[in-house]
């Protein structure tokens, strides 16, 4: 019977294990699956911000798809302090967090120090939708048009250190500039990270298999 208990606290602990390592690593690895009712924005296409709080219009925009409750959106915090820093003077920066998420978590880990970020809360998916986002994180880069000039992951390395892929750095740059939008390969295009849950609260433990 002993042996019988071990087993089964063995087995138990090793599946626990398989799991966490599935929900924070491996899964992530991955490309985001696509949603069945996702329908995706070409660049160039305008993006409507009626319910973008605070937009301004006649100048260009960077929004950060955020989520508090993401790994990867953790991960490339810092990277995104950078880029707020960076360009915060020549665009106006936002950070958007679905409607589900924790403001005062997001606010927190984001921080209120950068007068040049707005954070706003994404209800029913309008902003995300608007510029075919699904994932978080996820960069958008508009012009002073409201057309989209890039969007797409920030890096190919989930902690922003190849400075060689830093894709969202990059069409920044480019926009600033006032040259075209830089043509990525499918590694920047194609979103890895957190599936935007598509109820307001996500099933913590589906997402797990998400």
């Amino acid at each position: 019977m002993r042996k019988v208990l071990v087993s089964l606290l063995l087995g138990t602990a090793s599946v626990s294990i398989a799991l966490l390592f599935w929900s924070q690593e491996m899964k992530y690895v991955m490309p985001t699956p696509v949603p069945p009712h996702f329908v995706s924005q070409a660049l160039t296409s305008k993006v409507d911000f009626t319910l973008l709080a605070g937009y301004r219009a006649g100048k260009p925009v960077y929004i950060h798809f955020f989520n508090p409750d993401c790994p990867c959106s953790r991960f490339n915090l810092k990277h995104f302090h950078s880029l707020a820093s960076q360009f915060g003077n020549q665009v106006q920066v936002f950070a958007v967090i679905p409607a589900y998420a924790d403001l005062a978590r997001a606010q927190d880990m984001i921080g209120t120090d950068n007068p040049s970020v707005v954070i706003v809360q994404d209800h029913a998916d309008s902003l995300a939708s608007a510029c075919g986002v699904y994932a978080t994180p996820q960069a958008v880069v508009i012009d002073a048009e409201r057309r989209l000039f890039y969007r797409g992951n920030y890096n190919k390395s989930r902690y922003c250190t190849t400075k060689d892929s830093n894709y969202a750095e990059i069409a920044l740059t480019a926009l600033v500039a006032g040259k075209a939008s830089p043509q990525f390969g499918p590694r920047a295009t194609q979103p890895y990270g957190c599936q935007l849950p598509d109820a307001e609260k996500p099933n913590l433990f589906v997402s797990l298999f998400q």
